[in-house]
């Protein structure tokens, strides 16, 4: 007799799992759970042993990246472009 099939668990009213909220904020999966162990992005709440996402959490973590104003201490924080440098071998004189 065949097993019948496995129908996923609903997450709680208001609440997203973490694949419906990666496609909601346009991140990847493993981007979710990276922001959750780093304690970055919209704050998850464990269920059991799936994540759950709160739906405005979601919409205010993409409104604050929609109105985000640059910040100026961190504006010069990237490394200035090296010289470049050439691999040929230099020419004898002639």
């Amino acid at each position: 007799m065949p097993r019948p099939a496995k129908i996923p668990t609903p997450p709680p009213p208001g609440y997203v799992w973490t694949p419906e909220a990666a496609r909601r904020i346009g991140r990847s999966v493993k981007t979710l759970w990276n922001y959750a162990h780093l304690g970055k992005g919209p704050r998850p709440v464990r269920i059991g042993r799936k994540l759950a996402y709160k739906i405005s959490e979601l919409d205010a973590f993409l409104q604050e990246e929609m109105n985000a104003e640059p910040d100026p201490a961190r504006a010069h924080e990237s490394r200035p472009a090296e010289p470049r440098v050439s691999h040929k071998p230099a020419r004898a004189a002639a």
